[in-house]
């Protein structure tokens, strides 16, 4: 069967609402030395996870449930404005994963997780190019940030061009190493399903949005961390290049500009570069700025509107 081009499935604008999206492309298009029929041999944890209470699902992290932050989309040489993404933080949801094993079968129990949320769609404008509305949500395991679930709904439409809409919901299971995929195409009616290899611990890439928010970073002190994404594990690298002032319609922030690489194994993958700056000195370390080449132009971020979370 073949299968949808990187561009479709990563969803056009929420290639320009993410950047990242512009890696995850890269590690599509990529091949990995173990066929479907031959995936890596599992090695979960031994370790049950911990039974966190709710009050310590977002405990100590910079940011926190009802946290939204809204970024203008630009696009180009020009950075036309194309539209607007959110970025939103929710209350903790309890979710069941294996935390034990009996008899040969895991036993599973409810845990709390992180919830993020994401939002993207096209300006009134430029609708008369391209149309589209798109959600993503994902549980993180607050323990260590591995996904256990993930959703993506896309509604996206081109003039003169066949509507797509689509939905796709992901279970993540650390334990067997495996990723179960639904896929839901409403226009065609069609639906399948599909299990992909898990590296155990992987995150989304919504919840590595998160991530980075996370490190106390240090100038050209590399960080990375697994990323799961159509179908595949690979290693997202952060190092720090400089402190910058960067100028948004909120206020002027001093923020880490991070270049941002992504590896299958020890192959780079990424053919243009991806510059995120985030602002470590604030006290909620907020994404203030995104620019990154895609295969298909330059794309911009540039936040316009925050509100911090609260703790519960």
């Amino acid at each position: 069967m073949k299968k949808r081009s990187s561009l479709q499935k990563c969803s056009y604008h929420l290639i320009l609402l993410f950047s990242l999206c512009q890696t995850l492309q890269a590690a599509e298009q990529a091949t990995i030395s173990a066929s479907p029929d031959s995936p890596p041999p599992c090695v979960a944890s031994p370790e049950p996870p911990p039974d966190l209470l709710r009050s310590e699902v977002y405990k100590g992290m910079p940011f926190q449930p009802s946290e939204e932050s809204r970024y203008i989309l630009k696009y180009g040489i020009l950075r036309v404005h194309v539209g607007y993404g959110f970025l939103r933080v929710q209350a903790p949801t309890k979710y069941a994963v294996a935390v034990s094993k009996k008899d040969d079968k895991w036993i599973e129990e409810s845990r709390w997780h992180r919830v993020f949320a994401a939002e993207a769609f096209t300006g009134d404008w430029y609708r008369m190019i391209f149309a589209g509305h798109d959600h993503l949500q994902s549980f993180s395991r607050p323990w260590d940030s591995g996904v256990t679930k993930f959703y993506i709904s896309q509604d996206e439409e081109k003039p003169f061009v066949r509507r797509y809409h689509a939905e796709k919901w992901l279970d993540f299971n650390h334990v067997n190493c495996q990723v179960s995929e639904r896929v839901v195409d409403h226009k065609k009616k069609k639906e399948k399903t599909e299990v992909h290899f898990l590296q155990p611990g992987a995150i989304d890439a919504l919840g590595a949005l998160y991530k980075l928010r996370t490190f106390n970073f240090e100038l050209n002190k590399t960080e990375r961390f697994m990323v799961y994404t159509s179908e595949k594990n690979w290693w997202l690298e952060a190092t720090p290049l400089a402190v910058e002032e960067v100028k948004t319609s909120i206020g002027t922030f001093k923020a880490h500009k991070l270049a941002v690489k992504s590896y299958l194994g020890k192959e780079l993958q990424q053919r243009g570069r991806l510059f995120v700056w985030i602002a470590m000195e604030h006290p909620n370390r907020i994404m203030v700025k995104v620019e990154g080449e895609v295969t298909f132009g330059s794309v911009y971020l540039e936040i316009d509107r925050f509100t911090p979370g609260k703790a519960l």
